[in-house]
């Protein structure tokens, strides 16, 4: 058997009316929004092979679709997809030089890529594409769970940046099943975690109770949320969970930090629905506030019914909600197809690494003590230090203490490895003295960090613009309760440092940072990375 490769422009209706009825003919949610975000990335044209043997197709194969009477093929179709025309690629007997011409050309327009399954009523199979989406003047949307994925075309290794997808397939697994593999994907893609199929999930899943086995093969209908806890679990995750109220602004710090998040959608159905939450859309504010999560108009998700990169709305369109673009979830229940927002969510769970001991919500508040009672303090700390000759930032003390009495002091939280923290430090606009402090600072492999601005400094819809006069360190491996999980303080031009290991009565320092000033705040920018890292 020969693999059978052809390309094609994608610049006319009829064009893409052919890939369509490569992606299975018939027109639905999913592909249409698949085709709009090509259309958004700037696609020009495309490649499919044929045949293609995809390892999550031959894993639900082999626990489904091999042991039924209808026979299905056990080969899949892939489509790759590129910013320029590379339809030449195929002709035959091309000189080295153009070759290698050509190579430089597809590796440095590849757009991702997407596997279409032998199944009618679920073709689209796993599907990355560019993460890169377009904002409005006030508003920037970032996929902060993206990670780089790798494949081949005719000998030729392709990568793109992105979060993987999948449509649900009731057969095997339904759309919780699609939400964890979302996630778990891309943390064995970014991290290095196991790699695991849809139906190693509805096997992780087991019923341990009646009221959960009530199909075959069981959880094809659907997961309770126990039994989505006992998969998480069982595929060696952490599980944390997010009840009533408050789930947006309690996921925000695990979005932030790339950690992808499975969100529970109450749609007035006896079975809800489940999205994973890939990214969020910050948007500038016309009358900021001091809390983060009001900058976030809409968070991204995937949608195994709707498609990648959707929006869910923090609130409701009609109720004054700044999110205005784009494409958003929405869920046909019996009566009406409805808009899906925040306003439906009733809980989320995180994919935590085992080796995280505390929740963001305890960090930033042993931060915000921290932070807080120095700044309430700092009338008589500059006095002793003046008296001691030790030199202080006189304006930006200035401002972030008037910013305090205002209770314009905004905090930021995420969680990040001691490699790639220190990653963002020697990159980032710090001054060289500061950086120079920090890089030499010893850290547990995952910390928190809590970012200290003001609505003022953080007020901007561009990630360049927005500023901080200093962060927090705190050990993520410990409680975060009380001081001794603090291991550094930055306010400017003054370092606290903490060693918790210390046997000294006093194990706190300070150290002066001559040349300080403010710094940009840190965004999540993907990378290939393991867990040893």
């Amino acid at each position: 058997m020969r693999v059978r490769h052809s390309a094609w422009l994608l610049e006319t209706s009829s064009d893409w009316s052919r890939l369509i009825k490569e992606f299975g003919g018939g027109r639905s949610q999913v592909i249409d929004n698949i085709v709009r975000h090509l259309k958004e990335l700037g696609v020009v044209s495309c490649v499919l092979e044929e045949p293609y043997i995809d390892r999550d197709y031959s894993a639900d194969f082999l626990y489904y679709y091999a042991k039924t009477f209808r026979e299905y093929s056990r080969h899949c179709k892939r489509v790759h997809f590129f910013l320029k025309d590379i339809t030449q690629l195929l002709h035959d007997n091309k000189p080295s030089e153009q070759i290698l011409e050509f190579r430089t050309l597809i590796q440095s327009n590849y757009c991702g890529f997407c596997v279409i399954r032998p199944l009618p009523t679920a073709p689209i199979g796993r599907t990355v594409l560019s993460s890169q989406m377009h904002g409005q003047m006030n508003s920037e949307p970032t996929v902060t769970c993206r990670a780089q994925f790798s494949t081949n075309l005719l000998g030729i290794d392709l990568k793109v940046l992105g979060t993987a997808y999948l449509q649900q397939d009731s057969r095997v697994g339904a759309c919780a099943q699609i939400a964890i593999w979302i996630g778990m994907r891309h943390m064995h893609a970014r991290y290095g975690y196991n790699w695991v199929s849809v139906a190693d999930i509805t096997r992780l899943a087991t019923p341990i109770a009646p009221y959960e086995a009530v199909s075959l093969p069981a959880g094809s209908d659907f997961l309770t949320s126990e039994r989505m806890l006992r998969s998480i679990s069982e595929a060696g995750y952490q599980p944390l969970c997010f009840h009533l109220p408050n789930i947006d602004s309690g996921i925000l710090p695990y979005v932030e930090s790339g950690i992808p998040v499975v969100l529970g959608l109450n749609t007035g159905e006896n079975v809800g629905h489940a999205v994973t939450v890939v990214g969020r859309v910050f948007s500038r504010q016309e009358h900021p506030t001091n809390q983060a999560i009001n900058y976030i108009s809409a968070y991204i998700v995937h949608d195994d019914q709707g498609g990648p990169d959707m929006y869910l709305p923090t609130t409701p369109r009609d109720n004054g909600s700044q999110f205005d673009f784009g494409e958003t979830t929405k869920r046909q229940t019996s009566t009406d197809l409805i808009e899906l927002n925040f306003t439906h969510a009733n809980f989320a769970i995180a994919l935590m690494s085992p080796r995280v001991f505390s929740t963001a919500a305890i960090a930033e508040m042993s931060a915000r003590d921290r932070i807080f009672n120095i700044l309430d303090n700092m009338p008589e700390i500059r006095e002793k230090l003046t008296h001691r000759a030790f030199p202080i930032n006189v304006r930006l003390l200035d401002e972030l203490q008037t910013a305090h009495s205002e209770e314009r002091i905004l905090l930021r939280t995420y969680l990040t490895s001691a490699a790639g923290y220190r990653r963002h430090i020697i990159e980032g606009s710090a001054s060289d003295e500061l950086k120079s402090e920090l890089l030499q600072l010893h850290l547990p492999h995952f910390t928190w960090i809590t970012e200290i601005s003001t609505t003022d400094s953080f007020n901007n819809s561009s990630a360049g613009m927005r500023r901080m006069y200093g962060h927090t360190i705190i050990d993520a491996t410990s409680t975060a309760k009380g001081r001794d999980s603090l291991l550094m303080l930055h306010l400017p031009g003054l370092l606290f440092t903490r060693d918790v290991s210390s046997t000294k009565k006093h194990k706190e320092t300070l150290t002066r940072i001559q040349k300080d000033d403010l710094y940009e705040c840190r965004e999540k920018q993907p990378r290939s990375t393991s867990l040893s890292n």
